[in-house]
């Protein structure tokens, strides 16, 4: 069995090493050894471990990516907040989109305002697409007045009646708002052309919260026919409203 004074000259052989293979300063050497003969023979060791190994080892890939795993776990939105206050002050047009909607996805509203606000300037200012994102990610984030107020800029910019996202915006919009008459008549225009099922479960949910049991039911039972006809193209979302409607239907 070696003793401990011999354990600790081979642990300071060995950062001795590692010491010189890396380049590290020689003044290294008389650290690592004149402590082995005193009271204190693990302080040379001690000291290269926690000054030079340590760091060292955090500034590896591995280690690196080990940190950005942990980071995002403790704080996963922190790398995109990050990307949204860079792309504030100097990414495109195209990328504040990009992002903004990036952060839509993630429930991430506020963020997406800002950067539809930010990206809405200059002559991109009536921009449609940058319009209809921040009508959105207000509907989104709860201030459905908001809503309405771009809606009705985006409606000044380019009048489309067919604008389907539009249009369910404004009916939801108009629901949100109290304007519950108004919605009804939105979303029976906007469920005869929309592309999906989103529309119709809407107007239907919102009848049979008025009462108007039997329109609601015809609306549902239209939808899951529509689904399981032999090529309807049901996309996730459609799904999920799907069985909303077959929900609504027992």
């Amino acid at each position: 069995m070696f003793g401990p004074g011999l354990l600790y000259v081979f642990l300071a052989v060995g950062l001795s090493v590692h010491a010189m293979r890396t380049g590290r300063s020689q003044w290294w050497l008389f650290i690592l050894f004149f402590p082995t003969w005193t009271i204190f023979p693990w302080a040379g060791s001690l000291a290269y471990i926690v000054i030079e190994l340590i760091p060292a080892l955090f500034q590896t890939r591995g280690a690196r990516k080990v940190r950005s795993e942990i980071g995002a776990v403790i704080d996963p939105d922190k790398e995109l907040r990050e990307r949204v206050a860079q792309a504030e002050l100097v990414d495109s047009v195209d990328s504040k989109r990009a992002l903004a909607e990036e952060c839509e996805k993630r429930g991430q509203w506020q963020e997406a305002i800002r950067l539809y606000r930010a990206a809405a300037t200059g002559i991109f200012a009536d921009d449609p697409a940058v319009l209809l994102g921040l009508a959105r990610a207000e509907l989104g984030s709860g201030d459905a007045p908001a809503c309405l107020e771009t809606l009705h800029k985006l409606d000044e910019v380019q009048h489309n009646p067919r604008n389907q996202e539009a249009h369910l915006l404004l009916a939801r919009a108009l629901e949100a708002t109290g304007r519950t008459e108004e919605a009804l008549q939105e979303y029976d225009a906007v469920s005869r052309y929309y592309a999906g099922f989103e529309a119709r479960s809407r107007y239907a949910l919102l009848l049979s919260k008025q009462g108007r049991a039997e329109q609601a039911r015809d609306l549902f039972q239209e939808v899951v026919r529509a689904s399981s006809a032999r090529r309807a193209v049901v996309t996730p979302s459609d799904k999920e409203w799907v069985r909303i409607a077959k929900t609504n239907l027992h």
